[in-house]
């Protein structure tokens, strides 16, 4: 990785427009905030859009109270992830709220698939259900929802997904991208589901809220406009209420953070959908619900635990398997790998490699591959996909990520494919930093940071960059394995920490020349300044 240290242009402008100090303005000018986004966080304002902005809020609504006026049988059908297993409680919820019980649907990932099918649109009619509303799911689910209207149920899709070139013929349709008024696209599954939940309660629901804020961080949605205030007052919500759900999961008294949920919560919800041979995922909507049993929530949050634990093992195995060196990139299929796991290990290794991986299932009754990709800034999956589309039987994705399947027979010609688009190209990632100086190197300054969390996709954690910082001592922590350097940039004295130190190079043992992120640390009632190393230069 090559740190360039960021050109600032802006930064005498911005602390003379708006109330900051330097370093704020800095990450301000870094992370190109617009007047918008400055202004919102600086009041701290809420922004939150009305369900009434989707295009069929209207019809929806009249189409649910019909239901319920009259005893219809309906029945929720969410996805396998953590944002459609949230979508799903949501609304679950809500219905038994309004004193209306409704029937749920996680479908397995492996006999199911992903969304609507006909299969299930069959069983629902002859359980005599006559109202779908799909979560997280259906916007293209178009065959599925033509034999619903041919068996006389009505389809209600709420979803966040792209768009194909048909529609399908819904009840009504709940998306951002159809509703010209909704003024912010990128919300997740779950997130339509809360604004549906409380244009239906007619009221917030804190929990509810809090748990629509888990999926979008789970979808990894940019933390930005009313996504980012989700989150940042969840955040509140979570660590005022301590919901029992969300503690038993966190298996700490941990305050509730981005990287709390991200690292902890988020994985195990997500581990049941990947292996649902082990636990059946619709048993996460039970859990989340506010009624559920305590004994029994704790036999799920165990069994959730232990999934998670053989999610990891299997991952860990899986990578000890992989060839490294392949060239400008990694390339593998095998029948021993498990599908659930792919996206998972092909992120990994990228992560490991920076080069673009394609890990992929060997179904060898279908004579197919099931394939991941994770790819690096450079090469594009969506331009691949796009461009040698008669390789897949089907494939889909973005720029640094997809999922495709292949037949057998072109396993080895996709390989090539890549390898002569790639051929030429160079992977040396570059990553720009906020070089600072003794001037921004205050408690207030770095206090004032908090006003831009929480960060996430669409707001980057700043990256700051120190060079040439007198290491006035060290002192090694937790058995030699982490490291803490006592520090000082002209009259500023700060502490550095490097966690896993020895495996990271230092070129110099008196000064520092390093990348990372600015905390405060409080102890007895003292506050000092702490510099956390992320990468050494």
């Amino acid at each position: 990785m090559q740190y360039i240290p960021f050109v600032f242009k802006n930064t005498d402008n911005l602390i003379k427009e708006y109330p900051v100090n330097t370093l704020l303005a800095k990450v301000i000018e870094f992370n190109h905030y617009d007047s918008d986004f400055i202004h919102h966080v600086l009041n701290d304002k809420l922004i939150y859009h009305d369900f009434s902005l989707f295009e069929d809020a209207d019809i929806t609504l009249d189409r649910i109270s019909e239901a319920i006026e009259n005893n219809e049988k309906i029945c929720i059908y969410g996805d396998y992830d953590c944002d459609g297993i949230m979508a799903t409680t949501i609304l679950v919820q809500t219905f038994k709220e309004l004193g209306v019980e409704v029937g749920y649907h996680i479908p397995n990932r492996f006999n199911d698939g992903y969304g609507l099918n006909v299969d299930r649109v069959k069983q629902l009619y002859d359980k005599g259900y006559t109202l779908i509303i799909t979560v997280d799911n259906g916007i293209n689910a178009i065959e599925a929802i033509d034999l619903a209207n041919a068996l006389g149920i009505d389809v209600i899709v709420t979803d966040h997904h792209a768009l194909k070139d048909n529609l399908p013929d819904a009840c009504s349709i709940i998306h951002t991208a159809l509703s010209y008024d909704y003024p912010f696209k990128e919300i997740c599954g779950a997130f339509v589901a809360y604004k549906l939940s409380a244009a239906l309660l007619n009221h917030h629901d804190k929990y509810l809220y809090a748990l629509a804020a888990i999926a979008t961080l789970s979808d990894v949605m940019p933390l930005c406009d009313e996504n980012r205030s989700i989150v940042k007052r969840a955040l509140v919500f979570m660590n005022q209420q301590k919901y029992q759900s969300l503690e038993l999961l966190t298996g700490s008294d941990k305050a509730y953070s981005v990287q709390l949920l991200n690292f902890t919560v988020i994985p195990k919800i997500n581990s049941v959908g990947r292996l649902p041979e082990l636990c059946n995922p619709n048993i996460m909507v039970k859990y989340f619900l506010k009624d559920c049993d305590a004994s029994l929530r704790m036999q799920i949050v165990s069994k959730c635990n232990e999934v998670n634990n053989k999610r990891k093992s299997m991952t860990s195995s899986a990578l000890t398997h992989i060839p490294f060196n392949q060239g400008e990139m990694v390339y593998y299929g095998s029948s021993e790998l498990h599908r659930g796991l792919l996206g998972l290990i092909a992120g990994r290794m990228t992560s490991n490699t920076k080069k673009p991986s394609f890990i992929m299932y060997h179904d060898t009754s279908l004579k197919q591959y099931i394939g991941s990709c994770r790819s690096v800034k450079g090469y594009s999956i969506k331009d691949l996909f796009n461009t040698h589309a008669s390789l897949f039987v089907q494939c889909g994705g973005h720029d640094l990520a997809g999922g495709y399947t292949i037949n057998e027979s072109n396993y080895e010609l996709l390989k090539e494919t890549i390898e002569n688009d790639i051929k030429d190209l160079s992977f040396v990632e570059e990553e720009y930093a906020i070089e600072l100086n003794e001037e921004d190197l205050t408690i207030s300054n770095i206090e004032s940071l908090s006003l831009l969390s929480p960060y996430g996709n669409g707001n980057k954690e700043p990256l700051f960059l120190l060079k040439d910082v007198k290491i006035v001592s060290k002192q090694s922590l937790s058995d030699d394995k982490h490291l803490k350097m006592h520090c000082q940039l002209n009259q500023v004295e700060f502490d550095a920490l490097i966690f896993n130190y020895k495996d990271k190079l230092m070129n110099n043992d008196a000064l520092l020349n390093a990348v990372g992120q600015l905390n405060i640390n409080y102890y007895r009632n003292m506050k000092t300044i702490n510099f956390i190393v992320q990468d050494m230069l």
